[in-house]
């Protein structure tokens, strides 16, 4: 299997996921992104299939539902700080092109009036 790329996840998004997952829970979330980039599907089934693991496609499947149903994996733990981490990017203008900050500044001009 070749090996993933560094910069597939943002730096910010692999801090916090590092923090929150194993090493291996990382790595197939990280196998996961991949697959449903490269083949447009979110079906358990058709992750399963493509799933790069040398076990029973049964096996696979399982283990992917076990993956997906992790506490770890819940919005509070996991998602939330992400969540954080968008808002208060958008909220400041952070790692926004030109346009999106203009776009900003106008609709913060705007609320501000309405």
């Amino acid at each position: 299997m070749p090996p993933l790329p560094n910069n597939m996840l943002p730096p910010v998004y692999q801090t916090i996921l590092r923090k929150h997952l194993t090493e291996s829970q990382y790595l197939t979330l990280e196998m996961l992104l991949l697959l449903i980039q490269a083949h447009r599907q979110v079906k358990l089934s058709t992750l399963a299939s493509l799933f790069p693991q040398p076990i029973q496609y049964a096996s696979r499947k399982r283990n992917l539902q076990r993956f997906l149903l992790l506490p770890r994996l819940c919005v509070k733990l996991l998602w939330f700080p992400l969540i954080k981490y968008w808002l208060r990017q958008v909220r400041t203008g952070q790692g926004l092109n030109r346009a999106q900050r203009r776009a900003l500044k106008k609709n913060t001009k705007s609320m501000a009036i309405g």
